[in-house]
Parts: C-alpha cells; sequence; structure tokens
C-alpha cells in the first residue's frame, strides 16, 4: 500500500495519517518515517470515516475526529489497542482538527453547525468542561496551542479575507500574526519550540474554491514569531498543504498532488484530494522526501 522513499533521520515518532484504501474503510494509520513500517490505528466500517488524528504530547493517546453521515464525534484512545472512547457529546454536528495541550489535560478543536461555519471549542481530556472559545459567526480552522500551554493560533476566514489569529485562552486577548486579502491562509500550526508559526497559503484568492480546481495551488509557509519575516517552504507543484511540525521544530510533514498535479479543467477539486500523498521536508525547504506512494487518498498527517 505504501512505500518508503528514503529520507536524512528526521524524528523516530511515527506519522499519524488518515488513508482509504480501494475497498477498504477510512482510517488511521502510523507510519514510521525511517523505515516505512505501517501500523493500523483505527478499524472503521463503511457507515463512517475516521479522521484529523493527533497525537498527544507523549504520545501515547491518540484524539481524532468520527465522520458519519449527519454529524461527527470527537474520541480518544487511551493507548493502544483498546477501544475508543468518545467526548464532547454536547458539542456541534461539525467538529474537525483536535489538537492536544502541552500538558495532555485538554484538547482545543474547530466545531460548529456546518463544516463551513466552526468556532473553537476547549475540552479536558476527561470529557469535562466542554466550553465554545471562539463563536463560529465566521470560520476558524485548525487551532494550534503555543508550547507555554496559555495560548494558541488559528486561522480565520470570511468572505473578504483571512488571518492567522492568536489569542489568550485567559484574558480572551487576540491579536492578528498574519492577515491576507489576496490569498487564503489555512491550518497553522505553533512549532514545538515556540519560535516560529507554519502556514497553508492557497493561492486564487480569498476564497480560492470557487476557481476552477485545476487552477487550485497552495504551499507551505514558515512565520518567525521574532522577527516576522515569512519565508516559503515549498513551491509547487500542486497543493501542498496541511503542514504539521516534527517534534524537533526542524522537519514538516505536509499532504499533497504534486506528484499528479492536474493539468485539466475537467479535474473536479473531489477528484485531487482523492489523490494526496504524505512528503517531508525540512523547515529550509530542502531534503524533500516522498512518503507514501499508492494514488489513492492519505491525508492529515501529525507528527
Amino acid at each position: 500500500m505504501l512505500a518508503l522513499a528514503g529520507c536524512s533521520r528526521p524524528p523516530e515518532r511515527e506519522i499519524l495519517f488518515q488513508t482509504r484504501p480501494p475497498g477498504d474503510t477510512e482510517d488511521i494509520w502510523a507510519l514510521a518515517p525511517r523505515t516505512g513500517a505501517l501500523r493500523r490505528m483505527t478499524q472503521g466500517d463503511s457507515s463512517y470515516a475516521n479522521s484529523v488524528a493527533a497525537w498527544s504530547p507523549d504520545g501515547r493517546r491518540i484524539a481524532f475526529a468520527r465522520e458519519l453521515a449527519d454529524h461527527d464525534e470527537l474520541y480518544i484512545i487511551d493507548s493502544i489497542g483498546l477501544p475508543p472512547r468518545r467526548i464532547g457529546n454536547n458539542a456541534p454536528r461539525s467538529i474537525a482538527f483536535p489538537d492536544w495541550s502541552p500538558d495532555g489535560t485538554s484538547l482545543l478543536f474547530s466545531a460548529g453547525a456546518t463544516i463551513d461555519q466552526l468556532g473553537v471549542y476547549l475540552i479536558q481530556t476527561d470529557g469535562a468542561g466542554l466550553r465554545q472559545v471562539l463563536a463560529d459567526s465566521v470560520s476558524y480552522r485548525c487551532p494550534s496551542w503555543g508550547p507555554d500551554g496559555h495560548r494558541f493560533i488559528v486561522a480565520r476566514s470570511t468572505p473578504y479575507s483571512s488571518e492567522i489569529v492568536e489569542v489568550d485562552l485567559t484574558s480572551g486577548a487576540r491579536s492578528t500574526r498574519a492577515f491576507s486579502d489576496s490569498t487564503y491562509l489555512d491550518c497553522p500550526q505553533w512549532s514545538p519550540d515556540g519560535r516560529t508559526i507554519l502556514l497553508t497559503v492557497i493561492h486564487g484568492g480569498v476564497d480560492p474554491f470557487t476557481q476552477p480546481a485545476s487552477q487550485l495551488t497552495a504551499d507551505l509557509e514558515v512565520l518567525d514569531l521574532a522577527t516576522g519575516r515569512v519565508r516559503q517552504v515549498t513551491r509547487g507543484p500542486g497543493v501542498n498543504n496541511y503542514g504539521h511540525w516534527g517534534r524537533d521544530s526542524r522537519w514538516i510533514v505536509f499532504q499533497s498532488d504534486r506528484h499528479a498535479a492536474p493539468d485539466g479543467d475537467s479535474v473536479s477539486t473531489r477528484q485531487r484530494l482523492d489523490n494526496l500523498e504524505l512528503y517531508i521536508v525540512r523547515a529550509d525547504g530542502k531534503r524533500l522526501r516522498r512518503l507514501t506512494e499508492n494514488h489513492h487518498f492519505d491525508a492529515h498527517p501529525s507528527w
């Protein structure tokens, strides 16, 4: 199913991702980036998909969303091999992008009435204390904890602009870390060392998904928090997005269709997203390596 293209000493921890092999269910797997060894982490059925998994800071637990026909659910696997445990039973019907607090006691996640109108919620990992942090009057995607455990960043989009917002959990104070009225800024992640923010820049306007799928392109960029400078990590081709840091803050894993970027207007967005593969790259854009090669859906990696 998967093939490893040799890489130069990335972190040892496995990469979680969701995949949907032909004739199989959509589930969470773990890939060892140095050896290519695979482990299946969930076993679903045809009525739902297991998606957007995230490792706990100690690498012993997994949080993920279960996508059913009319709603989503939030789960935690407390130990590999044990059945998943549902939390957040009273959360809104659309749930995505869980992220663990640095001390492993809480999760931030996006949730709302629809996948296009998401707020940010906080919940303790024992299921207690569910509360809304940011209202879903606009869309907030991919909250990411800061290393101090008191702040997080999240992508915020409106019909006219997009931005990366930093939020203080204690005071509620907000500040804009990046802003664009010409591109779509998406899925930021704070680096484990606290120095930088990784984000996706989708080209083609603040609502790029309205353009022909064949013209959709995206790249990863890194924002240095001390200087405010931005450097590009990938430079096409195709869609390169949903980047996540390795625990050393030097390597990045991401999803891409760069191996088969479409060249015809008849290609649909769905077709493109069905042909994603996993790649890793250094934060300086060097040592790019393809990790999976199977011509089906491998996506939403977490390291």
